[in-house]
């Protein structure tokens, strides 16, 4: 039986619970938060009663909904997370590593690599990918370059990678799994990005099926869920043992898992499945097809097209930065963008973006274009510090819980850093606890008095 299905028949059964949540079923849920989120949501939270399953040993309902998702994705197993791919990256990494192992990681991956390395004690070696100025964002992984890193590096145990990336960049994966196994490198991959890839395969081939050991995914991103909704998924053909990552997850995950969402993974994949939520992201593909063709046709306004991720759209202007255009939406038109550099503006789309949302996004950079808007002046591309080669004089996990002290940024200078660094979103760090901080990360923290450095 379903998770849903389940939820359901108990409700009717009206048990009466003297267990958690105390809020019983909203009967105790603050007036304002239950008018806020409606009490139908409290009906469906339950915790510990009789029939119900265990994320942390799921033998139950939770076990038939992951193995049910496990043959849709085609993976040899899945597993819900409710506290998002944050989770996911963390217990993957701990299931894989040991301390002193070295790890390859590449350097636009997402800052909960940070929290993995503090954990497991491993040892970081970073993979910097082609910066591409014209756009502001990071090139696919190289895959010459991935094969120099790990020849020179044979003690590498996994590679860390994002595809897509945050703007929706696609690197082979398939080439870049091939390249590991020729190493005997694990391939763990953040798609946190490409939760639908596996239901309209025009956006891109899940990372799962080109020899990925492990994928790690977003169900709220670009899928409709819930935050923080995300899964795990163990490749068909890796040697990774489930035991290892569900005993990974157990050290990280609450022992109080929320229904209401486990619920919402379990049903939003189902309808992703089904022929209703297909035809949904066949709709969404087709009208930001449409947005896009039209676009390109706008005098001084450039479309990223590049073998591109199309939920993830990205534009620049030829005579407007990116951080004035996202200034202009946002207080003319009342358009908030995800994220915008100096080159460039991105705009996430997903299940719930509408024909009219598109069509308001239009207009917008329509008339923004037709005005002629010049730039004032030059601004720096702080994405340009995310070209810096880290310098790593320390494992997070040795410098945690060091003593640090706070200096004037003008004295920091060669210092170690010891407080994570970056701009978020996209939550790329541009210096991480341990790194020697370098002349050229003071443009990028000219806004801090002081920065925290090793005692």
């Amino acid at each position: 039986m379903s998770i849903i299905k389940f939820v359901k028949k108990f409700k009717k059964i009206n048990r009466t619970l003297f267990t958690t949540p105390s809020h019983s079923q909203g009967a105790g849920a603050t007036p304002e938060i239950a008018s806020l989120l409606g009490r139908k949501f409290f009906s469906c939270d339950y915790s510990e009663a009789e029939g119900f399953d265990n994320l942390s040993n799921p033998i139950g309902i939770i076990k038939v909904a992951q193995d049910n998702a496990a043959k849709i994705y085609n993976a040899k197993s899945t597993f819900f997370l409710t506290n998002g791919s944050t989770s996911g990256i963390v217990a993957a990494m701990n299931a894989i590593l040991n301390r002193n192992d070295k790890v390859l990681i590449s350097r636009n991956c997402h800052k909960s690599v940070y929290n993995g390395l503090v954990i497991t004690g491993a040892v970081p070696v970073w993979f910097m990918p082609y910066y591409n100025k014209d756009w502001g964002i990071y090139d696919p992984v190289n895959i010459d370059y991935l094969d120099e890193m790990l020849r020179k590096n044979k003690d590498i145990k996994l590679f860390i990678m994002t595809n897509p990336t945050y703007e929706g960049v696609i690197s082979d994966v398939n080439r870049v799994a091939s390249v590991c196994k020729r190493y005997n490198v694990k391939l763990l991959v953040d798609e946190a990005h490409g939760a639908l890839w596996n239901f309209h395969r025009s956006l891109g081939v899940p990372a799962i099926l080109e020899g990925a050991d492990i994928v790690v995914q977003s169900l709220h991103k670009t899928a409709g869920a819930l935050n923080p909704s995300a899964i795990l998924l163990i490749g068909n053909d890796s040697d990774i043992n489930p035991k290892q990552i569900q005993e990974s997850l157990n050290l990280i995950t609450t022992t109080s898992p929320s229904y209401p969402l486990l619920m919402n993974i379990e049903g939003t994949i189902n309808y992703l499945n089904s022929e209703k939520g297909r035809s949904k992201i066949t709709e969404l593909v087709k009208n930001v097809n449409r947005l896009v063709r039209t676009l390109r046709d706008i005098p001084n306004l450039e479309v990223y097209s590049y073998n591109n991720d199309v939920t993830k759209i990205l534009v620049k202007l030829t005579n407007i930065s990116g951080f004035e255009l996202s200034d202009i939406l946002f207080e003319k038109y009342n358009i908030e963008d995800e994220l915008a550099n100096e080159k460039s503006v991105l705009f996430l789309t997903g299940l719930g973006t509408t024909k009219s949302k598109l069509k308001k996004l239009e207009k917008a950079l329509t008339e923004i274009c037709s005005n002629n808007i010049k730039i004032t002046e030059a601004q720096e591309d702080t994405n340009l510090m995310y070209t810096v080669e880290p310098r790593v004089k320390y494992t997070p996990a040795l410098v945690w819980n060091k003593p640090y002290r706070e200096v004037e940024l003008k004295y920091s200078v060669s210092r170690v850093a010891m407080e994570v660094i970056t701009n978020y979103p996209p939550g790329i760090p541009v210096l991480l606890p341990g790194e020697v901080i370098k002349k050229e990360h003071l443009e990028f923290l000219k806004d801090r008095k002081k920065i925290k450095v090793l005692a």
